[in-house]
């Protein structure tokens, strides 16, 4: 219940809030999404008080679960046709409300919504559409996407790049806010625990070794040229962290490659992963109004095959990152932003 009980919460103090301002004034309040989410928090609290319900509940619960899934938690009434590009975000009712909703809710289980420099010009929300077009990203953008973290190249928290401690960690969660999605394309989730249970000892051993290679995700390979004058990658780098509660992961299935050439127990450990991603995977559809929360460390994710169908009425999400900030540094901001990083 505790999720249904957040997503109540959740809807009443954003129509609250949307209730007293103008569209102008509403875009001009998520231009500081921190100070946003923290101002907004009491009134979360009373709401969730009123269920019986309280924050650090929420908290738990979401650390707990590989996919947050809040239904029916925001209206997107209003919205114009479906953008043919990564950005801009148009400015309207339902989409204001999304990114109020995604903000609010990473603030209530202890995350900064946040962005990269790197990627998509550091905008803190992304459309997720089928971009028209010749091109990898437009292909990439039609198809499945295979099991993956979101910022591979980047350390988890809690560790630092071993060539440049300026390289902020990569996103604690994922955040997907369902405009469209007329066909009921699914995401799909992998939850760590279930993949682990699928490899051998040996297999879970190897993916603990500095012995792979991760490459920047395509999304930010032009920008890491911009930003550092070469594309971000990790040589040596492990894939399953031990930490107290258990593993945290990354892996890509297009930017992760072993070391070492030819066939090794590395190897071997690296396809059984991408094996137990195709075995492991709870479809995760999201109607217009939902969001989900994808936890970037203890699950994967990716999508079934989305289709040529662009603009007009067909799919459309808004993306957006959630990560426990308190450790950064400054020089893991870009300066002058509240919640964008380095790269």
């Amino acid at each position: 219940m505790i999720d249904a009980h957040f997503c109540t919460a959740l809807r009443i103090v954003v129509s609250n809030w949307r209730s007293q301002l103008t569209a102008e004034e509403m875009t001009q309040q998520l231009c500081d999404p921190v100070a946003f989410g923290l101002a907004m928090l009491p009134a979360l609290d009373v709401e969730l008080a009123k269920l019986g319900c309280t924050r650090t509940d929420v908290h738990g619960f979401a650390w707990q679960t590989p996919c947050l899934h809040l239904r029916s938690v925001f209206d997107p009434q209003g919205i114009p046709d479906t953008p043919l590009d990564f950005r801009p975000i148009p400015d309207c009712a339902g989409t204001l409300v999304a990114r109020a909703t995604a903000i609010l809710s990473l603030a209530a289980i202890g995350a900064d919504a946040v962005s990269y420099g790197s990627e998509n010009g550091g905008d803190l929300f992304v459309n997720l559409v089928v971009i028209p077009g010749e091109g990898r990203v437009s292909e990439k953008s039609q198809g499945k996407m295979n099991g993956h973290t979101d910022g591979v190249s980047f350390p988890i928290r809690g560790h630092r790049d071993p060539e440049d401690s300026r390289i902020a960690p990569s996103p604690d969660f994922v955040c997907l806010s369902a405009l469209r999605n007329p066909n009921a394309v699914p995401t799909t989730v992998m939850p760590l625990d279930a993949i682990l249970n699928q490899l051998d000892p040996q297999d879970i051993h190897e993916l603990q070794k500095p012995q792979y290679i991760l490459q920047s995700q395509l999304t930010f390979r032009d920008g890491m040229e911009e930003i550092l004058g070469q594309e971000l990658l990790v040589d040596d780098a492990q894939l399953l962290f031990r930490m107290n509660s258990g593993f945290w992961i990354r892996f890509s299935h297009s930017s992760t490659q072993t070391a070492a050439a030819g066939e090794s127990p590395a190897k071997q450990a690296m396809q059984a992963l991408a094996k137990a991603c195709l075995d492991c995977f709870i479809p995760v559809t999201l109607a217009p109004g939902d969001i989900a929360i994808v936890n970037n460390r203890i699950a994967l994710h990716g999508r079934t095959k989305v289709g040529e169908e662009h603009g007009g009425q067909s799919r459309w999400m808004l993306r957006t990152y959630g990560l426990d900030t308190s450790e950064l540094d400054d020089s893991q901001r870009h300066p002058d932003s509240t919640f964008m990083l380095f790269p």
